[in-house]
């Protein structure tokens, strides 16, 4: 049975409560609601190796509750709702909040309640690429830009815990945080795009050499060759490119034995498997857009 999320709510107004309750019914998640600070900051001391986001939907109370954690040195992803307009006119979050507990969390209008799964998701994304937290300080007074720290070994344990818990929660999708957009194929140098062609066409020869035989081993090198691809971010035609061009050195080879070249056709049977395990991977593990 997959682990679901732990999440804290922050809220003050009571229009907010029911609908968070409809929009995380439907999602694999356990949450605990508070609309007094002081209980809500007391839950999160007491549960915050278990706890996996915070929402908050607190006027007045917002900030205060993010300077405390901050000060605790308690770090988690974290979604702000903010407004409570229902008309889809206002429905666009503001690009900046003057809030700051760290630079990377996810502002959702309240009008768009519908999408708190995804927001959380966001979320959990952004805070597993985090480096080194720090305070927003472009839009904050200086009373508000204090010196905090958190240790790089307490935000490193705080992300493998919540990364653990996504592999076995979500499965492929955690997958899909762990891309760099660095290391895409379209980014790299011409030796490290060699380099990474180079691999890619071993595997994919050695997918294709065993192929149909019996003992199955060409799954392996499938779901290793589909890896690479996917990490690197290398478009389907690359794909059929590399196909063709072993294909072609098949046939020469052929050509010169005197044998015939219809063998040839069903290796397309290979292609094709191999494009299916790649859209597979990306249905799985990319998260919905919101």
């Amino acid at each position: 049975m997959s682990a679901p999320l732990s999440i804290a709510i922050l809220a003050d107004s009571p229009e907010i409560s029911p609908l968070l309750a409809q929009y995380l019914s439907a999602e694999p998640h356990v949450w605990r609601y508070f609309d007094d600070e002081l209980k809500f900051l007391a839950h999160v001391e007491a549960d915050k190796q278990e706890l996996d986001c915070l929402v908050f939907q607190a006027q007045s109370q917002l900030l205060p509750a993010l300077d405390r954690l901050y000060d605790r040195c308690i770090l988690l992803p974290i979604v702000i709702v903010l407004g409570l307009d229902a008309n889809p006119a206002n429905s666009t979050p503001p690009t900046t909040t003057g809030y700051v507990y760290q630079p990377y969390e996810v502002i959702l209008a309240a009008a768009n309640l519908s999408e708190i799964g995804s927001a959380i998701d966001k979320a959990i994304a952004k805070f597993l690429k985090l480096d080194s937290p720090t305070p927003a300080a472009d839009n904050l007074q200086t009373s508000q830009i204090e010196s905090h720290i958190v240790t790089p070994n307490f935000l490193l344990q705080k992300q493998r815990r919540l990364s653990d818990k996504l592999k076995e929660r979500l499965g492929y999708l955690a997958v899909y945080y762990k891309r760099n957009p660095r290391q895409f194929f379209r980014h790299l140098d011409r030796a490290q795009k060699e380099e990474v062609l180079t691999d890619l066409k071993s595997q994919y020869r050695k997918i294709v050499l065993d192929y149909f035989d019996e003992s199955g081993e060409s799954n392996e090198t499938i779901d290793e060759f589909v890896s690479g691809v996917f990490f690197t971010d290398l478009s389907v035609s690359e794909i059929v490119k590399i196909h063709m061009e072993l294909m072609e050195e098949f046939s020469k080879q052929l050509k010169l034995e005197g044998r015939s070249e219809d063998i040839l056709l069903d290796y397309r049977l290979t292609l094709i498997d191999v494009i299916a395990h790649l859209c597979e991977l990306y249905r799985r593990s990319v998260p919905q857009a919101g």
